[in-house]
């Protein structure tokens, strides 16, 4: 049995392509990003966020995750395949929303983000939920019932959401984050200038 394994690892090895200076190091691997869509997703939220694998440009695989999963492994708080170095990327992208408020805080970390009671409101002119007696979540930024018009898709492509059901991922999902944060964008989306 071993033989046979051996032949076959050494068959495989010989199959892979080696030019002069190239050797395994140079062979493309998968990584990890975080992700965020703007389908309803855990929980019936009305987004779902991702642990997202990609390989040569392309997402091969993408694993919903909650809410407070998002939050601890983009602030580094606990470990990650799409944070690997454990560094805050809400700090990295400047997402404001999911910082600690206050001047020296660095090294502490928030279970929660207000961004994301936000991410509803791209998608929707209203909420689509029936609401508990007294409670007012606001009105959406979409300009159609159920989705973003035109003109609002258009300008959800720059983070690669060309239809409401993509992903934004890696860079992308935190540029959104931080833009959803950004009340000039925010009035652009809803408005257009």
């Amino acid at each position: 049995m071993c033989g046979t394994l051996l032949r076959s690892v050494l068959l495989l090895l010989t199959c892979i392509p080696v030019t002069s200076g190239q050797g395994l190091s140079n062979v493309p691997f998968a990584t990890y990003a975080f992700g965020v869509s703007l389908n309803t997703g855990l929980n019936n939220q009305l987004f779902t966020l991702f642990i997202v694998k990609e390989f040569e440009g392309k997402v091969i695989q993408s694993d919903p995750i909650t809410r407070e999963q998002f939050v601890l492994q983009a602030q580094g708080a606990v470990p990650s395949k799409a944070n690997p170095l454990n560094i805050n990327l809400f700090r990295k992208f400047e997402v404001d929303l999911c910082l600690p408020l206050g001047e020296d805080t660095i090294g502490r970390y928030l279970l929660d983000c207000e961004v994301f009671d936000h991410l509803w409101k791209l998608r929707f002119w209203e909420y689509p939920y029936k609401l508990r007696e007294g409670q007012h979540p606001g009105k959406g930024w979409a300009e159609t019932r159920t989705a973003p018009s035109p003109r609002q898709l258009l300008l959800l492509t720059d983070f690669g959401m060309l239809q409401v059901g993509d992903l934004a991922y890696g860079e992308n999902a935190f540029r959104l984050l931080h833009d959803v944060g950004d009340s000039a964008w925010v009035d652009n989306y809803r408005k257009g200038y």
